[in-house]
């Protein structure tokens, strides 16, 4: 299988983070979303994470990916029945933190005379919304095994480190007392974000 992604992007890292958990070996091939031709030939969207099936059929969207990945390799799922509707909440969060992130990221790219003060603001505000919920719920995170949600906060919180900044960490001591503790899991080790 091949994935078309960036070493930078937190959708991408997703994909590669549940490929590496399953053992699945992924031939990545990075691409520029903004450039590229071939990209845009296989996902009509033109965003990353693109996944290309070994029978051709072509995968886009972070979620599909992952699910796919999960569904096709070995160990334990990280989409469990148990506690579903926790770890589905969890998982929003922490996708609505990889997004919201990205966005503040793209806002800021803006030369200055373009720049909104009210989104920037506004992004800032759901950032801390959501890691000060996400520290609320910190020992269940600790407590239940890797999962998808895990996967969703971790690719959030290291988006948000690597274009922003740490300050987040200030007002959730739980929140990143397990986030530092994650980090020498290996698929999260491996797949940390560069430019």
């Amino acid at each position: 299988m091949k994935l078309y992604s960036s070493p930078a992007t937190p959708f991408g890292r997703k994909a590669a983070i549940v490929a590496h958990e399953h053992g699945i070996a992924l031939d990545v091939v990075n691409v520029n979303p903004f450039t590229s031709d071939e990209l845009e030939r296989l996902n009509p969207i033109k965003l990353i994470p693109v996944l290309v099936l070994d029978d051709g059929r072509v995968l886009y969207d972070s979620h599909v990916i992952c699910a796919h990945l999960d569904e096709t390799g070995g160990g334990p799922t990280l989409y469990p029945q148990a506690d579903r509707l926790d770890w589905q909440r969890r998982m929003t969060l922490g996708t609505a933190l990889t997004e919201t992130s990205v966005l503040w990221l793209f806002q800021k790219r803006q030369p200055a005379d373009q720049q909104s003060g009210n989104l920037k603001t506004h992004y800032e505000k759901r950032m801390r919304r959501i890691t000060a919920a996400l520290d609320a719920e910190a020992d269940m995170l600790s407590a239940a095994p890797f999962r998808i949600d895990h996967v969703a906060v971790i690719c959030g919180i290291g988006h948000l480190e690597f274009r922003h900044d740490a300050a987040w960490r200030a007002d959730c001591p739980r929140l990143t007392a397990w986030y530092e503790g994650i980090q020498g899991r290996p698929s999260v080790a491996a797949t940390q974000p560069t430019d």
